[in-house]
């Protein structure tokens, strides 16, 4: 006979939600994408702009901000209390089922909440669940503190790398972890080095190398967190005009694919193909 405790236990079982996220990216028009780099790095700059890029050739784009800094908070609500009303219940109403962000053009939708504000980014299921059946393309901002469970259900994760190594540290911290969690594996990592500059003795593959293997601080432990020799990675050439052009949007508070030269939009046109191909 069962006990009042094993019926109680049952009970909570029976009410607790299922989840189907990979049964939904099975369909075939659905794919969530991660974005990880260090600060500065430029990695809600690339997102951004491959957000806006895919937007525009007709892709209902989400942009889910699950970082600490929050850019997408002070770019996207362009200083209007309006707009920052809407963003800082985003996020909690997507893990309750509505999809209710910032609307910054007919195809594209941003998620975010203000700085430090995380309660409800750790309900990754419902709240990628309630995406998905609003968006077809979910590109996540994440950093070295996104709950573990977006990269899980990321079916590809771009890390963003510049030329400066001392971020490559705390970058592979996180990857071992999510190495340690079973959910790196090499055919999801796709790498791309932003702000490349030629200098003699640093080059793509070193820099790539570097980011392969975990070394602990003391350099008694070493593990191998990826195949370098056949992660596809892209060069982001350093282009002061781009960056000016990057600050003056920021400061202002209007990203748009304006005024950027012709191999950047070359670069933006190769990387968006990638990403989400039919919509090219």
């Amino acid at each position: 006979m069962r006990t009042l405790a094993d019926k109680m236990e049952q009970k909570n079982i029976e009410k607790e939600p299922y989840y189907d996220i990979n049964g939904m990216l099975e369909q075939g028009d659905k794919k969530i994408v991660a974005f990880m780099g260090a600060s500065k790095s430029g990695t809600s700059f690339i997102l951004s702009n491959i957000a806006h890029l895919l937007a525009k050739k007709g892709t209902n784009v989400a942009i889910l901000d699950t970082t600490q800094n929050k850019n997408s908070y002070y770019i996207y609500t362009k200083n209007e209390e309006t707009l920052r009303k809407t963003a800082s219940t985003s996020i909690e109403k997507l893990s309750k089922g509505e999809a209710s962000g910032i609307e910054v053009t007919s195809n594209l939708t941003v998620y975010t909440t203000p700085p430090k504000e995380d309660e409800y980014i750790s309900k990754v299921e419902p709240i990628l669940e309630t995406l998905l059946k609003n968006h077809s393309l979910i590109l996540i901002d994440c950093d070295f503190k996104t709950p573990v469970k977006y990269y899980e259900y990321a079916m590809e994760i771009y890390l963003v790398q510049t030329m400066d190594t001392l971020t490559i540290q705390p970058l592979t911290e996180t990857l071992l972890k999510l190495k340690n969690e079973g959910v790196l594996y090499d055919s999801k990592i796709r790498i791309i080095i932003n702000k490349f500059v030629d200098i003699d003795g640093i080059t793509e593959k070193e820099i790539i190398g570097g980011m392969s293997f975990y070394n602990d601080p003391d350099m008694a432990y070493m593990r191998e967190l990826f195949n370098r020799n056949y992660v596809p990675y892209m060069t982001i050439p350093f282009d002061k005009k781009i960056y000016e052009r990057y600050l003056v949007a920021v400061a202002n508070c209007d990203i748009s694919l304006d005024n950027y030269s012709e191999d950047f939009m070359e670069l933006l046109e190769q990387l968006g193909q990638e990403i989400y191909p039919s919509a090219f």
